[in-house]
């Protein structure tokens, strides 16, 4: 079984794509940076709970390979780059920077132009069949009037290195080569999600939202007023901004990934209209009214506060003056032709007011949650059963005659996939991902698999999936299983 390898999987796009793999069983090689709290798999985890949470059900894990886009090969060492060419044959590179201004360690250029390069390498090394790059719809620069899917540089002007870096980075992957092509998707300013407000990051609209709120107080509440606040900002009120929900456009690019007939196209994922300024201030203005807690500051520092505080947000913002100038129209010939069933969406007033509504209760994802405990990783069980040789991304030893093997597949906390090869010894081998080879593939969730010693063999038989093979595989399947977990 092949997998989709998929990179910037912990930001707000990426953990919406991941669960649409996830939710369709498509199986996920999630590339993932560490960061200063939680280890790749702990960031996985925590998102992956947050959804099912959410969702009212377990979720299948993907199989987590820490990476680091600014190292050659994306930081992935030579056994793991073999098993991607033996079990992956399409990467979707979602993960890019976000930064509008050139900064002292050069991003947004260093991640998204050498970090695509450096993904580029180890595809080429591995031999990825089929590449589905996420752009932006912001690489036409100021350009106005129409703007159509096959156009990229047109010899127009950039409103920020984040737009110029991603033109960089787009050319790059179209020079590549890949056996059945690329795809791109450039999608316009992505918010959370529409029917509930859910985001786990909060970049561009949120923007002027997260930088206001530490310093709200009643008395100067009118002053975000819509058009008030707009020409506070100098932001013409009249300018519109094409924002779409994340829902939407995962589901969009997932539907696209699972048809070839509708790869190797690129993909405007725009709205069905623009938001104008005016609208987006006053959402805010509305919402900050309704779903905020009053300061309880008073008097002079508090003057003093909101004069220094106002001049600081005033500042930031003019980093993002030009992402905040009037959107020109996307051409969405190639996106209409395939989103029947998802057609863009129209951002009423209701849906903004909700994405406002989570950004404020939630704090604006402040402060950060506790890392997620790992403690119950089915994995533990295998690295330290007497009877059981832990290969991880290295494949077991073949052996005569030809080994018993099967692929595990535990949904929810602490799951994920392995492939189990017994041999005449009585060792087994484990290592990570699903077989590659025509084996059976035995599937239940984690609170099934910490009942196997205690159930009955009829009712683990009964109530957990088994493909590809005859019924007495499964009993041995579960056997090995059992006797694992038996003797912890």
């Amino acid at each position: 079984m092949k997998y989709l390898a998929l990179t910037g999987a912990t930001g707000l796009l990426g953990s919406y794509l991941l669960k649409e793999l996830l939710q369709r069983d498509i199986p996920v090689l999630a590339l993932v940076r560490a960061s200063r709290r939680e280890s790749p798999r702990q960031r996985m985890e925590g998102i992956l709970r947050r959804f099912e949470n959410r969702l009212g059900r377990p979720l299948p894990r993907p199989v987590v390979m820490e990476m680091d886009l600014h190292k050659p090969f994306s930081g992935l060492e030579e056994s793991q780059r073999q098993w991607i060419r033996q079990h992956v044959d399409t990467v979707l590179h979602n993960a890019a920077s976000l930064v509008f201004r050139r900064d002292e360690q050069n991003e947004p250029y260093r991640s998204n132009v050498e970090g695509t390069r450096h993904v580029l390498d180890w595809c080429r090394e591995a031999g990825i069949r089929r590449f589905f790059y996420v752009s932006t719809a912001y690489v036409c620069g100021l350009r106005e009037g129409k703007i159509a899917e096959t156009e990229l540089d047109e010899g127009q002007t950039w409103g920020n290195d984040y737009e110029k870096s991603k033109v960089e980075a787009e050319k790059l992957v179209r020079q590549a080569s890949f056996e059945e092509g690329l795809t791109v998707f450039r999608p316009a300013i992505i918010v959370g999600d529409r029917w509930d407000g859910y985001t786990p990051t909060f970049h561009g609209f949120y923007t002027p939202l997260k930088i206001l709120l530490p310093f709200l107080e009643p008395g100067k509440i009118d002053l975000l007023q819509g058009r008030m606040l707009a020409s506070l900002l100098g932001f013409n009120p009249e300018d519109g901004k094409n924002f779409v929900p994340v829902d939407w456009v995962a589901k969009v690019m997932v539907q696209v990934l699972q048809n070839r007939a509708w790869h190797g196209k690129t993909y405007h994922l725009t709205a069905a209209e623009r938001v104008s300024i005016a609208e987006m201030c006053q959402v805010f203005y509305e919402g900050i009214q309704r779903f905020s807690r009053p300061s309880t500051q008073t008097g002079k520092t508090l003057r003093t506060d909101w004069e220094t505080l106002w001049r600081i947000f005033v500042q930031q913002m003019d980093v993002y003056r030009t992402y905040w100038r009037n959107d020109p129209e996307f051409d969405m010939t190639h996106t209409l032709s395939i989103a029947r069933t998802f057609p863009p969406p129209r951002m009423t007033r209701e849906i903004l007011l909700r994405l406002v509504r989570y950004a404020i209760r939630s704090g604006c994802g402040w402060p950060l949650p506790p890392p997620v405990s790992m403690e119950r990783e089915m994995e533990t069980f295998w690295k330290k059963n007497a009877e059981v040789e832990w290969k991880g991304w290295e494949r077991g030893e073949e052996e005569s005659p030809e080994p018993f093997s099967f692929g595990l597949r535990i949904s929810g906390k602490g799951g994920g996939d392995w492939t189990f090869s017994t041999r005449r010894c009585g060792k087994i081998f484990v290592r990570w991902g699903l077989p590659v080879e025509d084996s059976p593939l035995l599937t239940m969730n984690s609170a099934l698999f910490h009942r196997l010693k205690t159930l009955p063999r009829d009712y683990l038989f009964w109530n957990t999936s088994w493909e590809r093979d005859c019924e007495h595989r499964k009993n041995q399947a579960l056997a090995v299983l059992r006797n694992i977990v038996e003797e912890k």
